[in-house]
């Protein structure tokens, strides 16, 4: 073969090459409202409306967990409280250290069932700093939550359980 010949040949290559690479970019590009239509088309669309409830209210429950052996009572002043999508929801609870020294304390929370804690946002929470609670000291501290706009079906109610342990001093190694 002659040099112009595998020139020629290999240009025809390349624009085959090149097109192919534009018919799969358009397909790829058409794919997502094909699928969707598809999907329509069968009834199976998950992101349908339906699913959730615009304006619901859901029942959150507030758990407490302290670790053992450490002397600090700590009490939810709200246990149940029940809030509407989209609005907000406040709960205090009552810390008081019984021992005769200085206690730091953390609070680790934790959503049941673990979805919850997507539709149930801490815009405010005793949860986010260790907490210092003087010798024989009661404080009472507060968690804001913002709801979700959208609630799933399924989704009445929720438990928000706060684990309190032994929190670091700030500053130490």
């Amino acid at each position: 073969m002659t040099s112009s010949t595998v020139q020629r040949k290999n240009q025809v290559l390349a624009v085959k090459l090149g097109l192919l690479a534009l018919l799969m970019f358009g397909f790829g590009y058409a794919l997502s409202p094909f699928y969707a239509a598809f999907c329509q088309w069968l009834g199976i669309d998950r992101a349908d409306a339906s699913l959730t409830r615009p304006g619901a209210s859901i029942r959150v429950e507030f758990d407490v967990n302290i670790a053992p052996g450490l002397p600090v009572v700590m009490q939810a002043l709200d246990g149940v409280v029940t809030a509407q999508a989209g609005g907000l929801l406040k709960s205090r609870f009552v810390l008081r250290n019984d021992s005769d020294q200085a206690l730091t304390v953390r609070a680790v929370p934790s959503f049941a069932p673990v979805r919850a804690a997507g539709l149930l946002q801490k815009l405010e929470c005793f949860c986010f700093d260790a907490l210092t609670l003087q010798a024989r000291e009661t404080r009472e501290v507060t968690v804001v939550l913002l709801i979700a706009e959208q609630l799933p079906l399924e989704m009445g109610a929720a438990t928000l359980s706060y684990s309190l342990q032994r929190g670091a001093v700030a500053g130490a190694g």
